[in-house]
């Protein structure tokens, strides 16, 4: 986990559950979260569950709805931070269905020591898409905040289902997501 992912956690819990309960957030060392982690530096997954147990704890919410929040913000961030990836795509299906591909085979060219979690596509029927999430960490709510967050961004009316896979608990999900008339 990048540094620049935990501080955005840190900014998006200053907005959802009150900027002084943000600033007495910890880093697992016992360091204040405020003080910010280095961008460009990788953390353990433990350092990002530990900041979301603390904002669930303040926001009275499981740590899954969360981070479900917290991707659909992380969303917006990215699609700042990397708008070339939103150019081309004329939908949340179109942009979804190269996440695998195209979006996370660019990062690697910027990030060659990113560990991202695999997404299978499968178009379905009247322009849907099914995404199947792999990941070996317990991720699949913060996916999917990213894709109803990249629902949200291009306004398109995408109803998401999700199933969850046998494995760990949140390390396989099924999204499939339709089209609504």
């Amino acid at each position: 986990m990048r540094g620049e992912i935990l501080n955005e956690l840190v900014e998006f819990a200053a907005d959802s559950i009150a900027p002084d309960a943000a600033a007495g957030l910890t880093s697992r060392d016992g360091a204040s979260a405020a003080a910010g982690y280095e961008a460009g530096r990788r953390y353990e997954l433990a350092d990002l569950v530990h900041l979301a147990d603390q904002i669930a704890a303040a926001a009275g919410e499981e740590r899954g709805v969360v981070l479900a929040r917290f991707g659909r913000h992380l969303f917006r961030y990215f699609a700042t931070l990397y708008p070339a990836f939103l150019h081309d795509a004329s939908s949340a299906v179109a942009l979804l269905s190269s996440i695998d591909t195209y979006v996370h085979g660019e990062l690697r060219k910027l990030y060659p020591d990113a560990d991202f979690p695999g997404f299978a596509c499968t178009p379905t029927g009247a322009g849907g898409l099914e995404m199947t999430y792999r990941s070996a960490r317990p991720l699949a709510d913060l996916a999917e905040g990213l894709i109803l967050g990249c629902v949200d961004y291009f306004g398109d009316r995408v109803r998401v289902a999700r199933e969850d896979l046998q494995g760990p608990p949140g390390t396989a999900a099924r999204f499939v997501l339709t089209p609504e008339a």
